[in-house]
């Protein structure tokens, strides 16, 4: 019966941890490496700055897919796993989409985005090589692999 105890006990703790922390090795600058990077839209220009918190991920992005296509924003959200509601979120296409984030282990998260409350895009973040590399993986609402992204530290 202890161990059966022990293993509820970590298994809440385990959960809890996966489901409300942002990831503070996030913090910083982040720039976008297009040689790195497998993005069909052409990105060329992507500056993240993250400043979370422990609770809530924020951050500011500068960023420039052509010409006519360039811009700012400032963007939270609660890293606690469940839908908020978010226009804002960067290219959403309608008032009443959300986003969701969970940490998926120390160093990854999955963030999933929904419009009119169906599934849209997904995002799985990680970082790499002593948190001086960023991978974001993006997914279409059928897995489909939409880009791949390599971000390298700035400070």
């Amino acid at each position: 019966m202890r161990i059966f105890t022990f293993l509820i006990s970590l298994f809440a703790m385990f959960n809890t941890h996966a489901a409300t922390d942002c990831i503070m090795e996030m913090n910083g600058r982040w720039s976008l490496n297009p040689q790195k990077s497998l993005d069909p839209e052409g990105l060329q220009y992507e500056i993240l700055i993250f400043t979370n918190t422990e609770t809530e991920q924020r951050y500011a992005m500068e960023f420039s897919n052509g010409p006519n296509d360039k811009g700012t924003l400032e963007w939270s959200a609660p890293c606690d796993g469940t839908d908020h509601p978010s226009p804002d979120f960067p290219w959403a296409n309608a008032d009443n989409s959300s986003v969701a984030i969970s940490r998926m282990g120390d160093k990854s998260e999955f963030v999933v985005q929904k419009e009119d409350g169906l599934l849209t895009t997904t995002y799985t973040r990680v970082l790499a090589d002593d948190d001086q590399t960023m991978i974001s993986v993006g997914r279409d609402a059928i897995g489909k692999i939409i880009w791949v992204r390599v971000f390298d530290r700035q400070n």
